[in-house]
């Protein structure tokens, strides 16, 4: 998949959320990609900010962030697919 042929259709921090939309975008035939963003992970310096600093006060639940993209063309069917998985 071309990266500017994609369109985000999630964005969450839950990992319990983005396997629910992974199996249904597979069950659905639907092409997608993920990314997983950690902030913490990041370099500051001589290493990364976690290693700099250690994770005192990070919130456990948004450490990650999850993005799902799909293709422009499968972007509607994919959202109400991932809105009917996630609201149900």
């Amino acid at each position: 998949m071309v990266f500017f042929n994609l369109v985000d259709v999630y964005i969450g921090f839950s990992m319990e959320e983005l396997l629910k939309i992974r199996a249904i975008l597979k069950r659905e035939n639907i092409k997608y990609t993920y990314k997983i963003f950690d902030p913490s992970e990041n370099w500051l310096g001589p290493g990364t900010i976690r290693g700099n600093f250690g994770s005192f006060g990070m919130n456990k639940n948004y450490e990650k962030q999850y993005i799902v993209s799909v293709r422009k063309k499968d972007a509607e069917n994919a959202k109400y697919f991932i809105h009917c998985v996630l609201h149900s």
